[in-house]
């Protein structure tokens, strides 16, 4: 089987992409195992943060993270916030004591699951290096690659919505186990332009896609987030890996899914979807053979009993003529 024509949005379109002209993916449990996060990327920075902070602190982009973190924890200090690790004003003589607070603010906010800005700008940094010496690749659920890569083809908008900042989304998506996607993604959004539970950042996102909110489809696999976009007119479905703790909320409000693959409920999408998860047409061309055996089977058998039932007819006519 050839590669599928593309097809106009206006027709023979899956019900759950009638009307729709982009779709916005959250990482961690929708694309990527939460594991993944868990168990790879988040500890690398604990793991790394003291030594990377000491080989760049004079950098300027060290300086800058640094500076973002300290301002941070200032201002969760005069916000009462219990257990804030303040980073001192740097100078010639405490480098070792900035960089204690740096680590023990940043593992401190990793605990406690905050998604600030000057963390996950942090981490970004820290995630890049990791990527470019191929100490980590980034994780996807195998139906992400092959979806993505029809959706794109049949001309939909692609975007990526995460907590994590830009730079550290750009880096698991060129640095897949499925190669770089980046290509066909057409724009990444995190926390720069608000937070993924309130409805205000999802209008913003809107405005700079340049769609209409009900021609958007956002997949995440937490409900808040899943509130938040559909107050901003957006339509919203939840994902349900199976490592997912999904609340009983979630199916009783949303459309749920399993796979990206659920996405497409024609027969088309579904012959598509699989030539391009096994990259080439060898499976089927094998399938198509055994069938052709089978039926040539089939043939053969008839033949003979239809020969077996001429000689029966013959015997009988000459039994007639005797």
């Amino acid at each position: 089987m050839g590669p599928q024509q593309k097809r106009s949005h206006d027709e023979a379109e899956p019900s759950l992409l009638e009307g729709i002209k982009a779709l916005i993916f959250d990482i961690e449990g929708t694309t990527t195992p939460v594991s993944f996060v868990k168990n790879e990327l988040f500890p690398y920075i604990k793991e790394n943060i003291e030594s990377y902070l000491t080989n760049g602190y004079e950098d300027e982009e060290t300086a800058k993270d640094v500076a973002l973190l300290r301002d941070e924890s200032k201002k969760d200090k005069e916000a009462g916030v219990k257990g804030v690790v303040v980073i001192p004003v740097a100078t010639d003589s405490n480098k070792a004591e900035v960089i204690e607070a740096c680590v023990a603010n940043v593992k401190w906010q990793m605990d406690q699951d905050r998604k600030g800005t000057a963390l996950k700008q942090l981490q970004g940094h820290m995630w890049r290096e990791a990527y470019n010496e191929g100490k980590v690749m980034g994780e996807l659920y195998e139906d992400v690659a092959p979806v993505l890569q029809q959706l794109a083809e049949e001309d939909f908008l692609l975007y990526i919505y995460s907590s994590g900042s830009v730079e550290s989304q750009k880096l698991l998506f060129a640095n897949s186990t499925d190669g770089d996607l980046t290509e066909i993604l057409n724009g990444f959004f995190d926390t720069t332009i608000g937070s993924k539970t309130e409805s205000e950042s999802y209008k913003k996102i809107t405005e700079e896609i340049g769609v209409e909110a009900s021609e958007i489809l956002f997949l995440t696999d937490n409900v808040e987030e899943a509130k938040a976009a559909t107050q901003a007119g957006l339509t919203a479905l939840i994902v349900d890996r199976e490592e997912n703790d999904l609340p009983e909320e979630a199916r009783k409000n949303y459309r749920v899914i399993n796979s990206f693959n659920e996405l497409f409920d024609d027969e088309e999408d579904e012959e598509e979807y699989k030539r391009l998860t096994t990259g080439d047409n060898g499976e089927f061309e094998e399938e198509e053979e055994d069938l052709g055996e089978e039926e040539g089977e089939g043939d053969d058998d008839d033949l003979e009993e239809g020969e077996e039932e001429d000689e029966g007819e013959g015997e009988e006519e000459e039994g007639d003529d005797e």
